[in-house]
């Protein structure tokens, strides 16, 4: 399926000139330094045009994401060639000469990338996420923090979403830090209770149906505690069963500012996905919804890579409590998943302390270790007459909120205040920091609090 293709502000060349069509909105964004240009030219085809304000010797990204922008994004000029420079990248010129202006185009396909979201998730119908963040580029290098990039977007009989606007044909906004999603289309949004909801039609009907009943559940579990989002969030799950040409079905998926999104991807890949327990999808969009609240909760300063385990650990805990609320069978899941990171945390452990992990290439060991010290501080925390890690959390993002540090030391120091026992909170500074000489002892400490705090079926709110 093609586009028409044939309106004034397409020319022969792709050149992607967008001005005449947008207006001078577009024309508001000519000060900045560097802004792109974006046209969906046809079903599988992006245009994407970067204009300096004055000539440049390169463009340079941050990550060079394993080679995917040097083999899919192809410059219409021929005279350019992509450079490898550190973790990051560079396009410039062959013969080594200035430009102000560079024009690619790429395929609107799912690919996984070592370093980052995928650029791209397609739905079944043709609808597509544009992931705005990989675009993000520097004018000098080293290319460490992007600034803010004004872009604008066109998709001829399409609806364009950004941030919640829903516009049709065309858009513009300024994209900042990791970037958004950007949503062309023809799905209509579901609203719900808390959310909005863009769900592919090519997922099997019993998946959702499934999560037509999780998601408001998800939501709802979270506003009953730390009230309603100061804003309406999204939830993206889109599907592609096209093959791929290595022959494997993947998933991604996670949180953007205002976002959570879900992509399956390969052939049969709603085969595999009707054929698995709906309760990881739980799992998946109640962490996703929990990072929502800790941003908000925040004003946007949780999530520090420095101690990871804080965030993810976090938002897996408050997973696992929403699903033990529900029924017998999501606590079995959510004891099954107790249980698995109690092996992988001592397993993790005995290599190098947590600190290290993600220096190690190890950061889901963060996830794992992370959600037995939450659940233990709940356990302790519920014993000694407070609720548990919802009272920690509501403390915890309170002091983040008025200037403390989002770390270790904040919340620890948080949970004692409350009551938590001194003798559990040197066993996770202990876990933390690699201060023990038994790590399945010190983790199984650890684990027999995070064990009983699921024990039963009221845990959560």
């Amino acid at each position: 399926m093609i586009f028409n293709l044939k309106r004034s502000c397409l020319i022969a060349t792709m050149s992607i000139v967008l001005s005449a069509c947008a207006g001078s909105s577009v024309h508001q964004a000519s000060s900045a330094p560097l802004r792109l240009e974006l046209s969906r030219l046809t079903i599988s085809q992006l245009g994407a045009t970067y204009r300096a304000q004055r000539p440049i010797m390169a463009l340079h990204f941050e990550k060079e994401l394993g080679g995917y922008r040097a083999q899919r994004w192809q410059p219409l000029d021929s005279g350019f060639r992509w450079v490898t420079e550190g973790e990051g990248e560079r396009i410039e010129r062959v013969d080594g000469q200035s430009f102000d202006r560079l024009s690619f185009t790429m395929p609107i396909d799912y690919r996984p990338l070592p370093k980052g979201y995928a650029p791209f998730s397609p739905f079944s119908d043709g609808s597509a996420l544009i992931h705005s963040g990989q675009f993000h580029a520097c004018l000098t290098a080293p290319c460490e923090e992007p600034g803010p990039l004004p872009i604008s977007i066109e998709a001829q009989g399409q609806t364009v979403g950004i941030n919640g606007r829903r516009l049709r044909e065309r858009g513009q906004f300024v994209s900042r830090d990791a970037g958004t999603n950007l949503f062309v289309g023809w799905l209509e949004p579901i609203r719900a209770d808390g959310f909005v909801g863009v769900i592919d039609p090519g997922l099997p009907a019993e998946i959702r149906r499934h999560l037509d009943r999780s998601l408001p559940q998800a939501m709802q579990s979270f506003s009953t505690v730390y009230g309603q989002l100061s804003f309406t969030p999204e939830l993206y799950v889109s599907i592609d069963e096209t093959p791929e040409a290595d022959g494997r079905a993947s998933t991604q998926g996670g949180t953007l500012p205002n976002q959570i999104f879900m992509h399956f991807d390969g052939e049969d890949a709603s085969e595999g996905l009707a054929a698995g327990s709906p309760f990881w999808l739980d799992w998946f969009f109640a962490h996703e919804a929990a990072h929502l609240f800790q941003q908000d909760r925040t004003n946007g300063q949780s999530g520090s890579d420095q101690e990871p385990w804080l965030h993810e650990g976090g938002a897996d805990a408050m997973a696992a409590l929403a699903l033990v609320a529900r029924s017998e069978a999501e606590r079995a899941y959510a004891r099954g998943r107790e249980q698995e990171a109690e092996t992988a945390c001592g397993r993790g452990l005995a290599l190098y302390p947590l600190s290290r992990a993600s220096a190690e290439g190890d950061f889901d060991l963060h996830y794992q270790c992370g959600l037995l010290i939450w659940l233990a501080l709940d356990h302790d925390l519920r014993r000694a007459g407070v609720d548990g890690l919802h009272a920690l959390n509501l403390a915890f993002f309170a002091r983040v909120r008025s200037g403390q540090p989002w770390n270790e030391t904040t919340a620890l120091e948080t949970a004692r205040e409350l009551g938590a026992s001194e003798p559990l909170l040197a066993r996770i500074r202990a876990l933390t920091g690699g201060r023990y000489s038994e790590p399945a002892a010190a983790v199984e400490q650890i684990g027999v609090r995070a064990r009983l705090a699921l024990a039963s079926g009221n845990a959560s709110n």
